[in-house]
């Protein structure tokens, strides 16, 4: 049961699964049906295949942003396939006439992008019919049995994919919640042990830095999916704000609770039972809590007042040197989950108001992200830039596919276009390529021996199981896809050409390699796009994020904003640092040798860490009340921060002197504590609570600084 409950958060939403479902059924839906038709009215076993090929490429390759153009595309495909192979059967014996129709497809896939996906949809599907109907030297006597292996694979796609299993944002909302919660509650089971034990366990704590990222990631998942589904048609009277809120406190507890656990074992601070009790019945309490279950709402009573027993516990405790350190720990634990807690009672109270009086969900404005154009204001697009590529690519590829392969000539040509697919950079095509090389070599290989022991219906079933495992392990590594791809194709090649030999698997890899071998020589000539330069747009992107981020959390201690949500801005920051570093990940991988980008995205991660701190540790009130003393203070702050952050992404591309001015002095002004003498205890209470929510500003603007002049940035003279 515990693997099981392990199992089950894998997948948020169940997307994976759903997906790869979908594409398997449809190909086995489309191959059976043919093969029956083939088996009464006569014909060949490729029409069953190609049925099974259009049935895939159907689900696959439609990615419309609304259900109404993914069925208009879906329908389109049918006539793009149906055209493409006509003019593949027709074109066959033309030889060079056929070459130049794959070359204009192959580009036309790649520069009609930026009109949207349903271009790409088509020409994707049009490509492989051609391919097909080439593979095969297909004639005019066939083309009506694929006609119907075209319409066949249409249909089953369509009924798997909009009716069958019609994808449903809010049960996809409601799923990804689910696995959200078992993952949290998985991560509190793993404190709860490590709480109980007082030994220090290093294993059990790195496999809870393991689960606190994976939850990290799903928090991510559930995120996007607010950004486009209204919770309220699933919980009434939830808002997204508040989904999003919740989401976020308990992330960051989970990133509290395990630096944070670490170092009070190390301070022995868990020796101290009642410390350790109270800490533990407060952890459980939270575990137990049903936050979406408007029927147990005494469980968030339990947490609230085990919150309060060890909130009474820390006031008997007066700080000094041996326990000054983990009892700021604690208060840190305890106020992230008194914002959980408080957030919890929020989402009860609105459930149980929408459902005593019938109010209806709340709603509001969903913000509609138009996408920013990347294109250059200047010069030759992106996606003509990709298509050039491809074309030349292309060109390159069918001449070797000639000379070295005439019997499949297209091959090196399908694994140069896929392997320029999706990687806008230099290094991202050079990851993908040998991930494809490295997924076909060990795919052969199994394929290969499996095909020599498998026959007739036995080929047919590991056929499907590897079309399932493909696509369900896609979106966790390409390598494995390709090895079950390439598996699926040596099969596919043994029932079609009636048997495998080593020659021909061996000539499939050199053919692969030879492909992305090309792909990425041109795409590291012909208008290369530098991982590097990448880097740089990704970082300036996320900086000019967290300026506005600091402000407007800055902006709280005065009445300039008061309506903004800073959990939606900490989680856009932690998104578009998660692209940051799978846009650098071929230069810390050590694709290109030693880059020294391992040092800055680990100072940005930090960065990353102390900004999502001063949302989940800060006091949540609109504004924060502050002495009028310290505003001119930290309206200076504010500026120096921004100039910082403006002088690092200076550095960061390379553009002049930069310059950056230290806070330290500015930090002693803040920190100085009021003569108790002359103040009162309501403002001591506020300095205090001033000191705790600017506490990582500082540490910010430390790592800035750091960052800054590692990257060649110059102190700037505070009188300048």
């Amino acid at each position: 049961m515990r693997y099981w409950h392990r199992l089950l958060p894998s997948d948020p939403g169940r997307k994976r699964l759903r997906t790869a479902s979908k594409v398997t059924l449809s190909v086995i839906s489309s191959v059976m049906v043919m093969m029956i038709i083939i088996l009464y009215a006569g014909g060949h076993v490729t029409a069953a295949i190609f049925a099974g090929v259009v049935g895939m490429m159907g689900i696959l390759v439609v990615n419309d942003d609304t259900e109404k153009e993914k069925k208009l595309t879906t329908v389109l495909l049918a006539l793009s396939s149906a055209c493409s192979l006509t003019i593949g059967s027709w074109l066959a014996k033309w030889g060079m006439a056929a070459d130049l129709f794959l070359l204009l497809v192959v580009f036309l896939a790649l520069y009609l992008q930026r009109f949207g996906s349903r271009y790409f949809s088509i020409c994707m599907i049009a490509f492989m019919s051609f391919y097909f109907a080439t593979l095969l030297k297909v004639d005019f006597t066939q083309v009506p049995w694929l006609f119907a292996s075209i319409l066949t694979g249409i249909l089953f796609a369509y009924f798997y994919n909009f009716i069958l299993i019609h994808d449903k944002p809010e049960e996809v909302l409601k799923r990804s919640m689910a696995s959200f919660h078992l993952q949290a509650n998985l991560t509190l089971n793993l404190v709860i042990e490590i709480v109980r034990d007082i030994k220090m366990d290093k294993q059990r704590l790195l496999n809870l830095d393991r689960n606190v990222k994976k939850l990290g990631d799903y928090a991510r998942v559930v995120s996007n999916e607010l950004g486009t589904t209204e919770p309220g048609k699933i919980w009434p009277g939830l808002s997204t704000s508040q989904l999003r809120l919740y989401i976020f406190d308990t992330a960051m507890l989970m990133e509290t609770l395990s630096p944070s656990i670490r170092r009070l074992k190390e301070h022995r601070a868990l020796e101290n039972h009642a410390i350790r009790s109270s800490l533990l019945q407060v952890i459980q309490s939270i575990r137990e809590a049903e936050v979406l279950n408007r029927e147990q709402v005494h469980y968030l009573e339990n947490a609230a007042a085990s919150l309060q027993t060890l909130r009474e516990l820390l006031w008997t405790l007066n700080p000094d040197e041996d326990n000054g350190e983990w009892l700021y720990l604690i208060r840190r634990i305890e106020s992230i989950a008194n914002h959980i807690i408080d957030g919890a009672f929020g989402l009860q109270q609105s459930l149980q108001q929408a459902n005593e009086h019938h109010i209806g969900q709340r709603t509001e404005e969903q913000e509609n992200d138009e996408q920013e154009e990347q294109d250059e204001e200047y010069g030759i697009r992106p996606t003509t830039k990709k298509a050039i590529q491809a074309l030349i690519a292309g060109g390159l590829s069918i001449i070797l596919g000639h000379i070295y392969s005439p019997a499949h000539q297209y091959w090196i040509l399908l694994s140069c276009f896929v392997v320029l697919l999706g990687t806008e950079t230099v290094g991202r095509t050079l990851v993908k390529a040998v991930q494809r090389s490295i997924g076909t070599f060990l795919g052969a290989i199994a394929g290969f021996i499996i095909a020599m022991y498998l026959t007739g219906i036995q080929d047919i079933v590991m056929l499907f199981i590897c079309v399932f495992l493909a696509f369900y392990l896609l979106p966790i590594s390409y390598t494995l896809m390709m090895f079950w791809i390439t598996m699926l194709l040596a099969l596919m090649y043994d029932i079609l050409l009636g048997g495998i030999n080593q020659q021909l698997m061996i000539a499939r890899v050199i053919d692969t390699v030879a492909g992305v071998g090309l792909g990425f020589a041109v795409s590291a000539l012909i208008y290369p796009h530098r991982t590097r330069d990448k880097v740089t747009t990704s970082t300036v992107e996320y900086l000019n994020s967290l300026k506005e981020y600091l402000n407007n959390y800055i902006d709280r201690f005065s009445e300039k904003h008061t309506a903004f949500n800073l959990a939606d801005l900490a989680l856009e920051l932690d998104q578009l640092l998660e692209t940051l570093i799978e846009d650098a990940s071929p230069l810390y991988r050590g694709w290109f040798g030693r880059s020294g980008i391992h040092q800055q995205l680990t100072v940005l991660t930090a960065i990353n860490f102390y900004a999502k701190h001063l949302t989940a540790s800060s006091t949540r009130k609109s504004q924060l009340n502050t002495d009028e003393r310290f505003e001119d203070l930290l309206n200076h702050v504010q500026r120096s921060l921004t100039e910082n952050i403006d002088a690092l992404s200076a550095a960061v591309r390379g553009e002049g002197q930069a310059r950056i001015v230290n806070l330290d002095e500015e930090r002693r002004q803040v920190e100085r504590l009021p003569e108790k003498s002359k103040s009162s205890d309501h403002e001591l209470l506020n300095h205090l609570r001033l000191l705790h929510n600017v506490h990582y500003i500082w540490r910010i603007n430390e790592s800035i600084v750091y960052l800054a002049r590692q990257l060649g940035a110059e102190p700037k003279n505070k009188d300048q």
